[in-house]
């Protein structure tokens, strides 16, 4: 497995103070205590407990900084990584975090360009439920859903037909999977918004890297927001409310 390390090549800075009041320590104690490995591999064998790395904790504790008010510092997250570096894990075990955490009638999403890849990180959470005591009475599974009944909070599944999802009211987390292939703004912007109906929502975005243009040639969604990003470390702009980390 591919060994990332922190900081990153690109990091927005965040306060320490606004670290130690967020929620990456808990999402981090909370994915270790019940969420675990879902398929064998080089790191650790099907069945086992997660085991956060320290550059995957400090990630965690970064991007889910809040600021005074309690408020999430962050509205929206941009992550790029390596192949190999438990992307998938992670971000199964923050959702699940998010949900169980987020308090009553939360919504969490989990998105991508196409149904087959939004169904990774989704289908990564249902198969921790499943192989947890624990997680499995407190849920139930459907398809394309996770319902936590005792906090009317659920958890579904996404793709790219933005038109078809309007009306959605997410909080406290959106997952969306491999930024560099979405084929267009429509969706991230559809959930960006609605997201902003909610006082406390973060667009989570996590990806390997991809190509620069997209079908039209213009810059992809994907790499607009990396040059944002690259733009706010530098100090060429100011917005306290976009987290980018790019190894």
């Amino acid at each position: 497995m591919t060994q990332s390390s922190w900081p990153p090549r690109w990091l927005t800075p965040v306060p320490q103070s606004e670290q130690d009041n967020g929620d990456g320590d808990v999402y981090a104690k909370f994915a270790e205590a019940v969420c675990r490995v879902t398929k064998d591999s080089v790191a650790s064998p099907a069945g086992k407990l997660l085991i956060l790395r320290d550059w995957q904790k400090e990630l965690l504790r970064h991007s889910l900084a809040r600021r005074e008010d309690g408020r999430f510092r962050h509205r929206t997250a941009l992550v790029g990584m390596a192949c190999k570096n438990g992307k998938a894990a992670l971000a199964a075990s923050v959702g699940l975090a998010g949900l169980t955490l987020g308090g009553n009638g939360s919504e969490i999403y989990s998105c991508a360009a196409d149904r087959d890849q939004a169904r990774i990180v989704f289908g990564t959470a249902k198969r921790m439920i499943e192989m947890d005591d624990e997680l499995s009475s407190m849920f139930t599974l459907y398809r394309d859903a996770i319902e936590f009944k005792e906090r009317a909070s659920v958890y579904r599944v996404l793709s790219a037909e933005a038109y078809t999802k309007e009306g959605l009211n997410p909080s406290p987390l959106v997952i969306f999977d491999e930024v560099h292939a979405q084929p267009s703004w429509d969706l991230w912007n559809t959930l960006s918004l609605a997201g902003g109906a909610r006082a406390d929502s973060l667009l989570f975005g996590i990806t390997t890297a991809g190509i620069k243009s997209d079908s039209a040639g213009q810059d992809s969604l994907c790499y607009s927001l990396y040059q944002y990003g690259q733009q706010l470390v530098k100090g060429e702009k100011t917005d306290p409310s976009f987290f980018f980390a790019w190894w």
